[in-house]
C-alpha cells in the first residue's frame, strides 16, 4: 500500500502541472494585427532580407512594417520606391 503510494503522487503531481501548463499557454491570445501578415509588394533586395521582423512581428523603425516575402519576414519601408516597381 505505502509503496503504491509512493508511485502515485508523483505520477498524479506530474500530471497535474502538465495539464496547468497547457491551460495557462492557451490563455494568452495574440492580437489580430500580429496575425494578419501582408505579402511585401516588390522583390526585395539581398540588403533588405538582412532587417527581419521581431518575434511579435514589429520593427525597430517606425517607418517599417513587417511582411512576408521569400526570404522570410522582413521590415519593409512603406515609403520604398521599389514596392511599386512591379
Amino acid at each position: 500500500m505505502v509503496s503504491t503510494m509512493k508511485l502515485c503522487i508523483p505520477l498524479l503531481t506530474t500530471s497535474f502541472c502538465a495539464m496547468l501548463l497547457s491551460v495557462l499557454g492557451s490563455l494568452e491570445k495574440p492580437c489580430e494585427r500580429e496575425m494578419l501578415l501582408e505579402e511585401c509588394w516588390g522583390q526585395p533586395k539581398v540588403k533588405e532580407c538582412t532587417r527581419t521582423c521581431s518575434r511579435t512581428l514589429r520593427c525597430e523603425d517606425k517607418n517599417q512594417k513587417c511582411c512576408w516575402s521569400y526570404c522570410g519576414n522582413i521590415c519593409w519601408d512603406e515609403n520604398d520606391k521599389s514596392l511599386k516597381d512591379c
